[in-house]
């Protein structure tokens, strides 16, 4: 076994200890830095791999790599024979090199306004405008995690919040920051999640992605405004926001965005946030991408894939199972083969060691995906230029191109396949040695001896980790403190249950087959200590087999689940097709003024009712079916539902969220569609919850188990919003700390809807002048800021979106009417109304309808009044 020339290389220009502003205390560093490495297999890039190769760096950089190299004068040369050196790997999402996000938990007492320092944003779950470079500190017990999986390059931000601030790129070696940083400013970070923020906003899905959506817009005016006030200073000066500054280089296209949708439903709505501003984020995955099958198709094509696969169920003892879904046994099983999936699908991806438990199975879990059918050489591309093209920094990294840093890692074989052992990690020209590639020699079974008795030991060595046991006197020791400096062995066993006194030390130079040296007594004695080895060792092959996954044969078995529709319990094994029918001899609800019809046909085709009537004939091919002694009805719309609504049906934060749609979290995966179909019902209204005088707007879709939230939704369906009055907007159960929020009366309410009306009036009058004017004129002016709360209900004030209202009280129920009337518009219907039946004529004279309970009054204060005769 040739050994690795094992030496300290301080790199001019990227020396660990000064930067180059950084004065020199003592004496300046000279040490040689030209390196040779020769006939080990080189892998130059993914797709060029050379078997006997040179490897040539000096001062941190390659200098060239290839089959026939000169080798420089002066270059220390070291021998690689039956070693591979392949690029180092980068891993885009990490939060590397900065401070713990510390968890808080939430205050009791609500909280409206955010903490505002620096021209910072409204709300705390924006803070784009921090640079986290400012606050990179190198963890080496971090970097040294990651650079055992062959890690060389990490992007780091700090995440929490939904705007978290710009990342950076940097080297994970030793040195000041001013040396590891490759990019300072590199891609502004974000998710659906708001994160440490203590602010009530917001307190939903829907809330967040309309908190995205308007920080794109109010970036955008930011802009314009600047630009605007810079040709005419005349106009009130726009405000100083440094987290719109931020987020104006995302919009303006000038730095991408890498966005943590948090599930696979939300990468598409990520998706289609990012294509509403013409921009392409660059999403990290869930693991559960293989459950979009055809919606794969509109994904933008670039994907970050976490590899932290689920562990094995734990089924063994009674009634465990329980614990388990239909879907959580299928993520198990399927997980590892989720980046096969996107790879035939067409989508690029990096992977990322982030949400692992343990950064330590991150190789192990990344060959699971090769064994699953993903390609050696995708995988390789996914650590290696993937990575570095996303970074911008191909220049640098990813390869072993002549130019490049000299960021490889050296392997007994490729990382990729099972048994292979990392030994070093090169960075920038400097070695961080992970584990003797020499102590694989120690691994055996050995007969030792005693005092009076023989023994045996069996050592195990994988990676930079030996263990074993000392098998003798009738028990079984497990070897403590392993350590090897080769050719030296050391390791101790506790033998108090047989021996006197405590801790036994071994240490032992090996020569062939034979361990000789001395062992270290409790008393503080020493004598003589040898062992033979008499066979190979089968401990390590047995522990790679027998993970922590259990046995791992399945591996190579099919799979035994399939993907269902949705791909959870109860799911379709294919979409249902639309087919024509003819239903003879059926008992007919027509809801119409023929009433009940007996004996009745019905033929539908093409999705509609084509004819409805006695004795019709079905034309050719079309299905047939008896419906003797069977009624038939139009199928159940429900006007008032919550079902179906990713993460909370309301954002109860502030009295008015006329900007949240409900159309954004719509959830195809709720097990209510399937149960909801079971009851005959086939379209429903589904709303924003009753926490605010004006809440959000509303989605209407066909109950279609099985197909995805886009093919849910009702073409050409009315578009609602949801008002309420009463005792929910006014906080009056919510608990004693719930009492500052705006209104906290009936009439505060009324006060606070006639007052978006007014500003929402005025705002459109605002934007009426400004499309007035000329182009030139424009040009010098500030436009208007886009605010969608006011644009929702600006559109209510047009009758483009239509007033469903929560009610209970006639009272309130006549002073919304009254108000609509003062702005020319009318309350499209009532929900519960359960004092309807005091105002029936005024709601007929206003227009409104209504929608009531059939069996349910007298539950709480404000119903009382409420009677079965209503």
């Amino acid at each position: 076994m040739k050994k690795l020339f094992i030496a300290i290389v301080f790199i001019l220009g990227l020396s660990t200890a000064h930067s180059q502003t950084t004065p020199t205390l003592g004496i300046h560093h000279k040490t040689p830095n030209l390196r040779a490495f020769v006939g080990g297999t080189i892998v130059v890039s993914p797709d060029v791999i050379i078997a006997k190769g040179t490897l040539v760096i000096k001062d941190g950089r390659v200098v060239a790599a290839g089959e026939n190299v000169d080798i420089p004068d002066g270059a220390t040369v070291t021998d690689m024979s039956g070693l591979v050196i392949l690029p180092g790997f980068i891993d885009v999402y990490t939060d590397y090199g900065l401070p713990e996000v510390k968890e808080t938990h939430r205050s009791r007492t609500p909280k409206y306004e955010a903490d505002r320092q620096g021209g910072s944003a409204w709300n705390d779950a924006i803070h784009a405008e921090k640079q986290w470079v400012n606050a990179f500190k190198p963890d080496s017990a971090a970097a040294l995690k990651l650079m055992e999986q062959g890690f060389t390059v990490a992007q780091s931000a700090q995440l929490d919040g939904i705007f978290q601030g710009e990342s950076f790129v940097a080297l994970l070696g030793e040195g000041l920051p001013n040396d590891l940083v490759l990019r300072s400013n590199a891609m502004a970070f974000g998710s659906f999640d708001k994160g440490q923020s203590q602010q009530e906003y917001p307190s939903s899905l829907m809330g967040s992605i309309a908190l995205i959506r308007q920080a794109f817009l109010n970036a955008g005016w930011y802009v314009s405004a600047q630009r605007a006030y810079a040709l005419n200073d005349q106009q009130t000066r726009p405000e100083f926001n440094s987290a719109l500054e931020a987020i104006a280089a995302v919009t303006e296209k000038k730095q991408e965005m890498l966005f943590a949708p948090g599930d696979e439903l939300s990468l598409l709505r990520a998706e289609k946030v990012g294509k509403e501003f013409g921009l392409q984020f660059l999403e990290i995955g869930s693991g559960h991408e293989y459950d979009l099958d055809a919606d794969l198709a509109s994904l933008s094509g670039r994907l970050v894939l976490p590899v932290d696969f689920p562990d094995v169920p734990e089924v063994g003892r009674t009634d465990q199972e329980i614990d388990y879904t239909l879907g959580d046994l299928r993520y198990w099983e399927r997980a590892p083969s989720n980046p096969a999936v996107m790879s035939d699908k067409g989508l690029a991806f990096a992977f990322t060691s982030h949400g692992l438990k343990r950064n330590s199975e991150f190789l192990q879990h990344v060959r699971e995906a090769v064994e699953r059918g993903l390609s050696p050489t995708v995988a390789l591309k996914a650590l290696t230029t993937l990575p570095a093209k996303m970074l911008g920094l191909s220049d640098q990294i990813g390869t072993l191109e002549s130019g490049k840093l000299a960021n490889f890692i050296v392997a007994d074989g490729n990382p990729l396949e099972k048994k292979s052992v990392i030994y070093a990690t090169w960075i920038a020209g400097k070695e961080y040695r992970i584990a003797d590639e020499d102590a694989r020699l120690f691994s055996g079974k050995f007969t030792s001896d005693w005092p009076d008795t023989s023994g045996r030991i069996s050592i195990s060595v994988d990676g930079a980790r030996v263990s074993g046991e000392y098998i003798g006197l009738g028990s079984a020791f497990r070897l403590q403190d392993t350590k090897v400096e080769y050719p030296t062995l050391h390791f101790a066993i506790t033998a108090d249950s047989v021996l006197p006194g405590g801790v036994y030390r071994f240490s032992a130079v090996l020569s062939g087959d034979t361990l000789s040296g001395y062992r270290d007594r409790p008393d503080g004695s020493r004598e003589a200590w040898r062992a033979v080895r008499t066979g190979d060792d089968t401990t390590s092959d047995k522990a790679e087999d027998s993970s922590t996954n259990g046995d791992d044969s399945w591996v190579a078995e099919p799979l035994i689940s399939h993907i269902t529709y949705p791909d959870r319990a109860w799911g379709f094994d294919s979409l249902p097709q639309q087919e024509d029918v003819l239903i003879t001899h059926a008992t007919v609800w027509t809801v119409e003024a023929e009433g009940i019809v007996q004996d009745c046909d019905i033929l539908v085709k093409d999705g509609k009712f084509a004819a409805v009537g006695h004795d019709l004939t079905a034309p050719a091919g079309v299905r047939v079916i008896d419906a003797q002694g069977k009624h038939i009805t139009p199928g159940i719309i429900d006007e008032h539902s919550h079902i179906a609504i990713s993460q909370d049906v309301n954002e109860g934060t502030h009295a008015v969220t006329s900007e949240v749609r409900i159309g954004d979290v719509v959830n195809p995966y709720d097990v209510d569609i399937y149960r909801q179909l079971a009851g005959g019902v086939t379209c429903a209204q589904i709303l924003h919850g009753s926490a605010n005088p004006i809440g959000g707007q509303n989605a209407v879709i066909k109950l279609r188990w099985g197909s995805s939230a886009d093919q849910m939704k009702f073409d050409g369906a009315g578009r609602f919003i949801k008002f309420a009055l009463g005792e929910n907007v006014k906080q009056s159960n919510w608990g004693e700390q719930y009492t500052t929020r705006y209104p906290q009366s009936r009439m505060g309410v009324e006060a606070i809807i006639r007052d978006e009306f007014i500003a929402a009036r005025e705002y459109a009058q605002k934007w009426e002048d400004y499309k007035k004017l000329s182009k030139k004129e424009k040009d010098r002016t500030i436009p208007p800021r886009r605010d969608l709360r006011l644009e929702a209900v600006s559109e209510v004030l047009r009758g483009d979106l239509s007033i469903v209202c929560h009610a209970y009280v006639q009272s309130e129920m006549l002073m919304l009417m009254r108000l609509a009337d003062d702005f020319g518009i009318r309350v499209w219907s009532f929900i519960h109304v359960l004092e309807g039946y005091k105002i029936a004529d005024e709601l007929a004279a206003h227009g409104a309808t209504a929608t009531t309970f059939s069996d349910w009054w007298a539950y709480k204060f404000e119903v009382y009044d409420a009677i079965p005769y209503g």
